[in-house]
Parts: structure tokens; sequence; C-alpha cells
């Protein structure tokens, strides 16, 4: 799977940390508080973990003793993540483990584990990638956590008469293979709500949009040079034009007048 910057992933981590769905991350919660007899230790597995923000935004709302272990292929990304592991109360344990997710999935499922978690993760798989994950995730009763898949809706302020085709190139930008097949893109999280509910498992679904504002100027110049690169990558839109809407947009941001929603879903499947 193609690798994430650390630098950009901590860029993003506050924007994700507010838009994450407070009643799904609640439903989570309760999963737990009814289990009985109460677990003495929850097992997380969290695949495509990066530097571990699921676990930060999860480990304070879940019982008191979990054991996470955190799932990637780059293993500079697993090495901060772990870094930032110490900081958490000593009843939360940590484990590595550096995986290719597109051969291993299902010997990754296999372990042990109480729950699946990702974030920002499910929009860069292919179809047959998740259905082998919900496979398998079925097939061993693991309840999942998918937060933050972009589902393709963006929305700029002030608005700019090439905003929609500079967001439309970058959703067909998106359906390009990111290492795990060809991938779902903006479907991502409409696909999984539909594969999970089909193989049995209880499925909540909600929006969870990142709104940034002038506080976030530095991830929404990032993100601007993203869409324009991704859309330049699709050679179906003028460099000229493509340009001064980069241009324009940018302008707007160092002006503090820039506002950007851009729409994430988070999913919540359990088997029944």
């Amino acid at each position: 799977m193609s690798g994430f910057a650390a630098d950009w992933l901590a860029l993003r981590e506050p924007a994700d940390r507010r838009a994450r769905h407070a009643g799904i991350i609640a439903a989570v919660a309760q999963y737990w508080s009814a289990q009985s007899p109460q677990k003495a230790q929850v097992r997380i597995t969290d695949l495509g973990c990066g530097t571990g923000s699921s676990l930060r935004a999860l480990s304070p709302r879940l019982p008191a003793h979990q054991h996470w272990c955190l799932v990637d292929n780059d293993p500079a990304l697993l090495e901060a993540a772990s870094r930032h592991a110490h900081a958490l109360p000593s009843s939360v344990t940590v484990a590595t483990l550096q995986a290719d997710l597109q051969r291993e999935i299902e010997a990754v499922v296999a372990i042990e584990a109480d729950l699946l978690t990702a974030s920002a993760f499910l929009d860069l798989v292919s179809q047959a990638w998740l259905e082998r994950l919900v496979a398998s995730a079925a097939h061993h009763r693991r309840p999942v956590y998918i937060a933050l898949s972009y589902d393709g809706r963006a929305s700029c302020e002030p608005s700019d008469p090439f905003d929609d085709h500079v967001l439309a190139a970058f959703n067909a930008h998106q359906l390009g293979d990111k290492g795990l097949g060809g991938a779902l893109g903006p479907q991502a999280g409409a696909a999984a709500a539909q594969c999970f509910a089909a193989a049995g498992f209880a499925v909540r679904t909600a929006q969870a949009d990142w709104q940034l504002g002038r506080e976030d100027s530095a991830l929404q110049a990032q993100l601007l040079e993203g869409w324009h690169q991704a859309a330049s990558e699709t050679g179906t839109l003028a460099q000229r034009d493509l340009d001064s809407w980069r241009a324009r947009r940018l302008a707007a941001l160092a002006d503090g007048r820039s506002r950007l929603c851009v729409g994430h879903v988070d999913l919540w499947a359990h088997p029944r």
C-alpha cells in the first residue's frame, strides 16, 4: 500500500479527532460495557495504523485494560506509533506488527482480537480486498470500527466556478491503485456497509466531515495542493486552468477567508 508521511498524518490528526462521529464512538464503547461477563482486557487490532491515531482517539473510551496490535507496512510509522504509545496509561499495552495487508489480511484478522479498527484507510482498498476483510471478520466474529473514509463530498468557501471540476478529477484519481487493487475511493463507505450487512453484521454509519477553518490553514494548504496534483495527474483538465484555480484558492486561504468541508463516513459493524 502507498505510504503516508508522518508529518501529513500529524497535520490531519486534529481535524480527524474533531470529525470522528461521537455517536459511533459511543456505540463502540457501549458494546463493551454490555459484554457479560465483563472482559478483563480488550484486544484491538488496528489496520494501517499510521502513527496510532485510532489508538489515541479510541483508547480513552474503552475499558481501562487494553492491548493494541498496531499493524502497518511502514516501519518508520510503526516506530513513531510506538514512541507515542509511551504516553498512554500503564493499563494500555501496545505491540506493533509490520505486515503487507495486501497479502496478509486474513492472517492479521486471525490474530486474537475483540475489535478491528482502521482510520482514513478504507477508501484506499479495492472491492476484492474489502470482501476478503469482511469474510475474515465474519469468520472470526470480529467487531469492526472504521473511521474517516472519504466519501467524495467537498465544498469550499468562498466558492469558485472551477471547484466542481477539480473535485470531479480528484475523485476519479482516487479510484487508482493505492497498493490494494483499484481503489473504491468515494464509494468505500457505502460498499463496506453493504458488505458487512450482507455478511450478517449489524451496521451503523454516520457522516464524519472535516470542517476546516482559519486554525487549519496548514492542513488546508496541503489539501489544496493534493487536490491540484491529483487533478493534474488525470490529464482531464487544462493545466493553466488548474494552476489559476490553485492560485485563487491559496489567495483566499492567505486572506483568512477559506473554509473547506470534506466528507467522510464512520462505520461500526458487529456480528449479530
